[in-house]
């Protein structure tokens, strides 16, 4: 039976929660994750805990920001005052915006807190400094060709 490892394609059912059991992340059988091992594709610590494995066989581990979405950074949040918002455009706590960075380039960032004279724009990942604790089904393995 094909295992999991260099060389292969991997199909696998996967849930990812917070400390607090909050599912963040994840997929179902009917909608399935096939990556090739080593591309890239997963988290490498994803990788690194299923080596090995074959078709059936489930792990659950946890993975620390520095090895997902890397941890929170305050330079990455900025006060922004209010009048900058654009006109006709409703803000709200959680907003996802498409900003310009610097000339040419552009960014995703979240609106935060806002208060009578700003807003907070953060730039981390949603899940940055946060641990997840995965739970991996390997649906399928096959030794690419």
């Amino acid at each position: 039976m094909p295992q999991v490892g260099p060389g292969t394609y991997v199909t696998i059912e996967y849930d990812a929660y917070l400390e607090s059991g909050t599912r963040v992340l994840g997929n179902t059988k009917q909608d399935p994750l096939i990556f090739r091992f080593g591309s890239g594709e997963v988290f490498a610590k994803v990788e690194q805990e299923i080596i090995g494995l074959t078709p059936g066989a489930e792990r659950e581990f946890v993975v620390d920001p520095d090895e997902a979405f890397g941890e929170f950074d305050n330079s990455r949040v900025i006060r922004v005052p209010l009048e900058e918002f654009p006109k006709g455009r409703k803000l709200r706590k959680g907003l996802l915006l498409k900003v310009e960075t610097e000339p040419g380039r552009k960014g995703l960032c979240f609106v935060g807190d806002i208060q009578e004279d700003h807003f907070v724009l953060d730039f981390n990942h949603p899940l940055a400094g946060r641990a997840l604790r995965y739970r991996v089904k390997i649906l399928d393995v096959h030794q690419i060709t």
